[in-house]
């Protein structure tokens, strides 16, 4: 990673899950939040830019998408 990635980590993981709801129709933000292991409304809030994540609600968002692919 480099400091750019870093930078950009807020909307890249974003991305992320917004790609993965398209892949997943019948998947929701509800969903992933569960799956990944935080909050529903902590994953809504973030997707809206209203709130951060901690860096391990971050790992578990990545590691969900990893085994959800």
């Amino acid at each position: 990673m480099n400091p750019k990635q870093l930078s950009d980590i807020i909307p890249n993981t974003q991305t992320l899950i917004n790609a993965y709801l398209k892949r997943k129709p019948n998947e929701t933000i509800s969903s992933v939040a569960k799956g990944a292991g935080i909050h529903p409304a902590q994953l809504l809030l973030f997707m809206r830019g209203e709130r951060g994540l901690t860096t391990k609600s971050l790992s578990k968002i990545g590691e969900f998408l990893i085994n959800n692919a």
